[in-house]
C-alpha cells in the first residue's frame, strides 16, 4: 500500500522537474466552472492538490476566498508561495475536519491509488457542502518516467468515475471531451 510519505517524496521530486509546472489544467477550466456553478462571492473554496496555485488565484480573483491544498508545498509557484492565499500541505485520503462551501479538483483524481480512491472522494464530499467540481484525466501520462514513477495510477473509464461521484453527490453537469477527460459539476453531498 503508497503511503503519504511516498506520495509526498513522488510530488517533491516532479514538481522539480523542469516544464512540468508549464500547464495548469485547473486553471484553465476556472472559467467553465463559473459558467456552470451556481455560486456567489465570499463563498469560500478549497483547491485541491491546488499544484501551481494558478487556478487558486484565478478563483480567488472571481470572488471566491481559497485555500490551497497540495501533498507538497513544493508544487506552488513562487508568486503564490508567499501567503496571498492560506496553504495546507495534506494528503488527501488522510481525514480532514475541514469543511468549505466548494471543492475544486483538477487533474487529481487519477493520480490517487486505486486502494485510496474511496477515501478520498468520501474527504472531498465531506469538505465540500455545495458541490465539487472535478476534471480527471482518463488516460495514462508521460512526466512521471522523468522521475522513474508512474503519476496516473487509477485510469478508468468516464462512466466509471461517474458512478464512483453519483455515490456522493448528485451530478450537476458533466463533460466528457475529446482529450478524454470527465469534467464534473456536483451538487450538495448526499
Amino acid at each position: 500500500m503508497i503511503t503519504p510519505e511516498q506520495e509526498q517524496d513522488k510530488y517533491r521530486r516532479i514538481w522539480e522537474v523542469p516544464g512540468y509546472r508549464v500547464k495548469s489544467p485547473g486553471e484553465l477550466l476556472v472559467p467553465t466552472f463559473l459558467q456552470h456553478a451556481e455560486w456567489d462571492k465570499g463563498e469560500t473554496l478549497i483547491d485541491l492538490g491546488c499544484g501551481s496555485g494558478r487556478a487558486g488565484f484565478e478563483l480567488s480573483k472571481a470572488g471566491f476566498n481559497v485555500t490551497l491544498l497540495d501533498i507538497t508545498r513544493n508544487a506552488l509557484d513562487v508568486s503564490f508561495s508567499k501567503g496571498q492565499m492560506p496553504f495546507i500541505q495534506h494528503c488527501l485520503w488522510e481525514p480532514t475536519t475541514l469543511k468549505f462551501d466548494w471543492a475544486y479538483c483538477c487533474d487529481v483524481a487519477e493520480h490517487i491509488p486505486p486502494e485510496h480512491v474511496d477515501a478520498v472522494l468520501d474527504n472531498i464530499a465531506h469538505m465540500s457542502m455545495w458541490g465539487a467540481f472535478m476534471q480527471i484525466a482518463l488516460w495514462p501520462e508521460g512526466w512521471g518516467a522523468k522521475i522513474g514513477e508512474t503519476l496516473h495510477l487509477t485510469i478508468k473509464s468516464a462512466r466509471w468515475w461517474l458512478d464512483q461521484i453519483d455515490k456522493r453527490w448528485p451530478i450537476e453537469w458533466q463533460e466528457t471531451s475529446e482529450d478524454d477527460r470527465l469534467i464534473v459539476l456536483t451538487g450538495a453531498p448526499w
